[in-house]
């Protein structure tokens, strides 16, 4: 034991001093905190007003078009092939020509938007709804139907989630929900495949450089494969919690200076893109809904645990063979059910609780992404505990096969191995 906890440390220690480990670690959370802000932070750095000018030979939309703070329209007149002209030389000083032909009230067309490059899809968007619903207007009283008492006969329904909890009745949010599914299934995803790659390259190395002929002469190989597994957990761990940490610090400075500023940004939001700052607030508010205990500990459950019962196969994949290029035949079979995860955690956003999510949440071999993609929409607690134990075993195992290939592979050198030679390996009896 004194000895695997040697080979604990070194791995561990390697690591965390390594300049990509600091690096890496400082800077994922701004990358995450920019990822989260950007769209806002982008409505409000706006590179300015865009001025278009319209052409209007129908006579129908005076008025129509309102400006903002991002869009300016200006009425013109003359000829259009004049215009054009004046646009291509850049005489007019508008951003873009909106040309509206005289048209039928039942087949509108013909409109264009003539500008010396290509226009964005919020001016597009603004343009088109503008036109649809002056025209709308203009069929409403052509047809003697009175659009204001139309518009007072539509519904608007916004169906309310309450989510009944043994606390009581909270309120919730399928978007919300939704979000926080899927961020906390691809974390998974991408520690799993990273942490357990960084574990079969590490093997693969010393076994190339006839390194590890030395170092098991002195610690038996199964002791050497968990120091190297829980030594790189260690780093994961520790990684994972200055992450945390630098996230909240990050946004609790964000929340103090910068929640004025995202405030103009959102209301533009109800403009530009049609979203309601109400529905944000709602969403976030929506969290409240979730157990963030229960979240917490079924998170840090699952990527321990997800990480351990991956990495276990993955040093044996990397004692197998010390070829990179006959590693990626290996490891293919061990990516399938990672894969097929993803595919899956997709489906569990539409149906969390079908056969299909709840069988994959229990199987270990994908219960580390598809539980935590389904506990935001709320899980029973058998079900929960079943896919913790289940995750348990399925570790046990793993470790057991892992050694037994692990015990045997480590010290074989320019044979190629095949599936028929592991599976022998690890039923043989010692």
């Amino acid at each position: 034991m004194n000895k695997t906890l040697l080979v604990f440390k070194k791995e561990y220690f390697t690591r965390v001093k390594n300049k990509s480990f600091i690096i890496m670690t400082l800077l994922v959370p701004v990358l995450i905190m920019l990822l989260m802000t950007l769209p806002l932070l982008m409505t409000f750095f706006k590179s300015g007003t865009n001025k278009i000018a319209i052409l209007d030979e129908s006579g129908e939309f005076a008025g129509a078009f309102n400006n903002s703070s991002y869009l300016e329209f200006s009425f013109v007149k003359g000829n259009l092939n004049e215009w054009k002209d004046k646009l291509n030389q850049n005489e007019i000083g508008f951003d873009g020509l909106l040309y509206i032909p005289k048209f039928d009230i039942k087949y509108p067309s013909g409109f264009v938007v003539y500008s010396d490059k290509q226009i964005g899809i919020t001016i597009q968007k603004t343009i088109e709804n503008t036109l649809q619903n002056k025209i709308e207007t203009m069929r409403f009283i052509d047809a003697g139907i009175d659009k204001a008492k139309v518009n007072e006969l539509k519904v608007s329904i916004d169906l309310q989630n309450i989510v009944m909890q043994e606390g009581g009745e909270k309120k919730g949010n399928v978007i919300a929900s939704i979000a926080v599914s899927q961020v906390m299934g691809f974390f998974q995803y991408f520690m799993i495949f990273f942490y357990g790659s960084l574990i079969m390259m590490a093997v693969t190395e010393e076994k190339k450089n006839r390194i590890v002929e030395i170092i098991v002469s002195s610690i038996p190989p199964f002791q050497l494969m968990l120091g190297k597994i829980f030594g790189i957990a260690a780093v994961a761990i520790t990684q994972l919690l200055i992450w945390v940490v630098f996230i909240m610090i990050l946004m609790t400075v964000f929340s103090l200076f910068m929640s004025p500023m995202l405030l103009e940004s959102v209301q533009d939001l109800d403009a530009i893109a049609g979203s309601s700052s109400q529905q944000i607030t709602d969403m976030l508010g929506s969290i409240e809904a979730f157990n963030i205990p229960l979240m917490l500990f079924a998170f840090s459950f699952f990527f321990i645990f997800g990480y351990l019962f991956y990495s276990a196969l993955f040093a044996g994949a990397g004692a197998v063979t010390d070829d990179n290029s006959q590693n990626q035949t290996i490891t293919i079979p061990l990516s399938i059910p990672v894969i097929l995860s993803m595919i899956i955690m997709v489906n569990v956003a539409e149906q969390p609780h079908s056969p299909l999510a709840i069988w994959s949440s229990l199987i270990p071999f994908s219960s580390p992404i598809i539980m935590m993609a389904r506990l935001p929409f709320g899980v029973p607690f058998w079900q929960l505990i079943l896919s913790m134990f289940l995750l348990i075993i399925g570790f046990i195992i793993n470790t057991w096969a892992a050694g037994k290939i692990y015990r045997i592979g480590i010290l074989m050198y320019g044979k190629k191995i095949n599936w028929n030679d592991i599976r022998k390996w690890i039923f043989k009896t010692p």
